[in-house]
């Protein structure tokens, strides 16, 4: 396995001493902090498993019935499960920018639909990534899977934080798609059926190798649900749920197989693993009850699975109802290996502080971005959105008072409960909430409008 192209000096320094790295290129962070300054034997691995289009619905931990995951549900048993996390957009690769930088995708350019195969345009270089994080507290980095976030060299996830990769650029219906392995293509056209299976085996072995001579973050982005839906022969036919069904209960598997290197290799206990989805479920998945999926402006297009385990802090078992995003895995990956991330602006917020067991989200209010257009505010109990799609177009809620028999704008307020999927709108019964989140809304847009790269899309009216 072709593992590195060449140690960064943070990797040479993290060789002879992780606490000098920390100090020459780490700042601690102030006393609310839930993070400590840690030494080398306390530094946790980092393991990320992100799915594609995974709905809220298609694992145990979430009410799966019809699909088994019984390695992804022991992940939930062991930490948290959080019941509002979120992606932070509701397609693949401003939702894999938001993940990736801590910043909401329109910062980096890359809110507008997804990167194509054709496209000449990625993740800037300027952009810090949860890999170059890790990299600067001296962890070994690997990327395994689907990249999405640029195709050509400039942009390869080799140039943005990670020594090692093996994967895909792009999604799996797009043309010329292609496995590579660091900067080589190693099988095109690809055989989607073992692609799974190839990726486990390489995120193992990169565990196997590297347990032992520096801590690690290991970034383990699978193709699937994606369609076009592949599952090897060993998975084929097995679920209650359709060849959908079979390819989740393989990523269930491969959850396995890490998680069983892990223990292997005796780190299980201090590994952080985040298990998340980049966007709710297209034409099939399940969004336990939450109305619409990937590319709308409703729950079930944003609100994924989010679980956290690191067994040596978080007590098992735990379920949060506190509002979370991808946005904010690299803080906390920052304030847990006490690095100060490099951007003057991020979006997301430490989530240790929840992990150490408080209870309140850091965030006051989370925004839903339609390729560049701020459409709705979450707060802790509240919902504010104001477009949606019908038959190919954006419909403008708000406004519906430029036509007939509409004397004001449709407004829609849902107070986000469990039993709450959008049916109905409380917007009349709480004005002050409503022109709260109204506010909040539009300063939003104003921040974020200087930032758009081109016009906004036509909507109805």
């Amino acid at each position: 396995m072709k593992l590195r192209n060449q140690l960064t000096c943070f990797r040479v320094l993290a060789a002879i001493s992780t606490l000098s790295v920390l100090a020459a290129c780490s700042k601690t962070h102030s006393e609310s902090s839930a993070a400590e300054v840690l030494t080398e034997r306390e530094l946790p691995n980092i393991v990320i498993i992100l799915t594609d289009d995974m709905g809220y619905g298609d694992i145990g931990a979430y009410g799966a019935t019809r699909i088994r995951t019984p390695h992804i549900d022991a992940i939930a048993e062991s930490g948290m499960r959080f019941t509002d996390g979120y992606a932070s957009a509701n397609v693949c690769s401003p939702s894999r920018a938001g993940l990736m930088t801590g910043r909401y995708a329109i910062r980096s350019g890359l809110a507008w639909k997804v990167v194509t195969a054709a496209d000449t345009h990625g993740i800037p270089s300027a952009e810090e990534t949860i890999g170059e994080v890790a990299q600067r507290a001296g962890f070994e980095t690997a990327m395994v899977g689907k990249w999405h976030l640029g195709n050509r060299p400039e942009y390869s996830p080799l140039k943005h934080g990670f020594e090692y990769f093996y994967g895909v650029p792009h999604s799996n219906d797009m043309p010329n798609f292609a496995l590579y392995d660091g900067v080589d293509i190693v099988e095109q056209p690809v055989n989607q059926t073992t692609l799974t299976r190839r990726y486990t085996e390489k995120a193992v072995a990169f565990i196997e190798e590297t347990v032992g001579r520096s801590p690690f973050l290991l970034f383990v982005s699978h193709t699937f649900p994606h369609i076009p839906l592949n599952a090897s022969p060993e998975f084929h036919g097995r679920s209650d749920a359709g060849l959908y069904g079979d390819t989740v209960e393989e990523l269930d598997w491969s959850t396995g197989e890490i998680m069983r290197a892990l223990r292997e290799a005796g780190i299980d206990h201090n590994t952080l693993i985040i298990f998340t989805s980049d966007n709710g479920p297209f034409f099939e998945g399940s969004t336990a009850g939450l109305k619409g999926g990937k590319g709308n402006s409703w729950e079930g297009g944003y609100r994924v699975p989010f679980i956290v385990s690191w067994p040596d802090v978080i007590d098992p078992g735990r379920v949060s109802s506190a509002i979370t995003m991808n946005i904010d895995l690299l803080p906390t990956i920052a304030d847990v290996l006490n690095v100060l991330p490099s951007a003057d602006v991020l979006d997301g917020k430490s989530l240790l502080p929840l992990l150490h067991g408080g209870e309140e989200s850091p965030h006051d209010y989370l925004y839903y971005f339609n390729n560049e257009r701020l459409v709705g505010v979450r707060s802790s109990e509240w919902k504010y959105v104001t477009h949606a799609y019908y038959t190919g177009s954006l419909g403008a809620f708000q406004k519906f008072d430029q036509l007939p028999e509409f004397a004001s704008p449709y407004d829609l307020l849902f107070k986000v409960t469990p039993a709450n999927d959008e049916a109905y709108s409380v917007a009349d019964r709480n004005p002050g909430i409503l022109q709260e989140h109204k506010l909040i809304l539009e300063r939003a847009r104003a921040e974020f409008a200087p930032l758009r790269t081109r016009e906004l899309e036509q909507t109805y009216p």
